[in-house]
């Protein structure tokens, strides 16, 4: 099996083909420049860090957060804060447990200067 190849010409006007020719070494000697080499790069940091950001938000926009949130929503801390455990206290009940919290305050705070 033999295989042929055909080579076409293509003729251009000689003005075109030295726009051509000028372009190729600009390119070349373009390519060539250290600058442009760390621009490059930089670039590449830039798409690989806006690609990672695309995707944290779409896997983010995906997820319903309010949901798989750790932190309650205001309307669970408005459900929590309308519930009592215990029934409320009378003034009278508040001021004898502020007493008997400061009275176990000054009991150890002499324990700990007696020590």
């Amino acid at each position: 099996m033999t295989t042929h190849t055909t080579v076409r010409t293509v003729t251009i006007p000689f003005a075109d083909y030295r726009a051509l020719v000028a372009d190729a070494a600009a390119w070349r000697h373009l390519a060539a420049s250290p600058h442009v080499a760390e621009l490059l790069a930089e670039w590449v940091e830039w798409d690989r860090r806006r690609t990672a950001r695309e995707t944290s938000n779409a896997v983010c926009a995906a997820g319903n957060w309010r949901t798989n949130a750790a932190a309650p929503s205001y309307a669970e801390l408005a459900r929590r804060r309308a519930s009592f455990a215990r029934p409320a206290l009378t003034p009278q009940q508040i001021r004898a447990a502020a007493a008997a919290s400061w009275a176990r305050f000054d009991a150890w705070a002499a324990r700990e200067e007696a020590a």
